[in-house]
């Protein structure tokens, strides 16, 4: 399993509008052949939200490419792992 996290900062009070924007993304994201998922971690005192999408493969993930041109542009950062340890309950 692949994920890829952006890091994306903006102000405080516009935390709760880009939560209302992740979540509306959702169906987009889960529409991408090779996705298994998605989260959004968020620091509302800071204004610093981690997006994080989680992928089947390497190449699914770099296939994807779904939100690294606006996020480059808006000053975010990008950056792929792979998923070493997975322990949901």
């Amino acid at each position: 399993m692949f994920a890829r996290a952006t890091t994306l900062r903006a102000s405080p009070e516009h935390v709760q509008e880009a939560i209302v924007h992740y979540q509306a993304g959702i169906p987009s994201f889960r529409a991408i052949a090779g996705n298994l998922g998605a989260f959004l971690l968020v620091d509302r005192s800071a204004g610093k939200a981690i997006s994080v999408t989680l992928w089947e493969s390497e190449e699914a993930m770099r296939a994807s490419r779904l939100r690294q041109q606006p996020t480059q542009e808006s000053g975010g950062e990008v950056d792929e792992y792979e998923v070493a340890v997975w322990a949901v309950s």
